[in-house]
């Protein structure tokens, strides 16, 4: 065992964080968390939502996003569609355009149905508001299906002729 405060640790850290980026495919900085998936999701809501949050759901595990977000004292507001279906973009645009968020979650795969939602769609609608931060969960589809960070943000910022995007994994 090492410490997590000692010079050993500081060492397999840094010789993780390069092969995470590349995995994530994301020059940015990788950050871990050592918390259950409740604990990621509840820090997500707390520290990015304000005005409001959209919860995409369709399943058990996107579910949870809603019920952490009221848990946490937050407007959350679901995006509901039956299980088995994948989130329409279109219906997410619609939600959007309202103004009442500035938070976005999204399971990226349900592991309760086997749905995978349609991310690059999503990022696309995305580039209209680029004040909004969307938190992807990719437990599920991480490393078994390519995901681009990287290309998935330039895409936004394409679109919207932004300097960055606002996407979290």
């Amino acid at each position: 065992m090492i410490g997590h405060r000692g010079e050993d640790f500081k060492n397999l850290y840094c010789g993780v964080h390069p092969k995470l980026q590349t995995l994530f495919g994301t020059k940015q900085p990788v950050f871990l968390c050592t918390s259950s998936a409740w604990g990621v999701m509840e820090a997500s809501i707390r520290n990015l939502v304000d005005r409001g949050v959209l919860c995409c759901m369709c399943g058990a595990f996107s579910d949870k996003w809603l019920d952490v977000a009221k848990r946490c004292g937050k407007n959350a507001e679901p995006l509901q569609v039956d299980w088995g279906k994948h989130i329409d973009h279109k219906a997410v645009d619609r939600r959007l355009a309202t103004g009442k968020f500035d938070t976005v979650t999204l399971i990226h795969n349900e592991t309760s149905t086997g749905v995978m939602n349609p991310l690059g769609e999503i990022c696309c609608i995305l580039a209209k508001y680029p004040d909004i931060t969307l938190v992807v969960d990719t437990v599920s589809s991480f490393s078994g299906v390519k995901i681009d960070m990287d290309a998935l943000g330039k895409s936004i910022r394409t679109c919207r002729k932004a300097p960055e995007s606002r996407i979290l994994f």
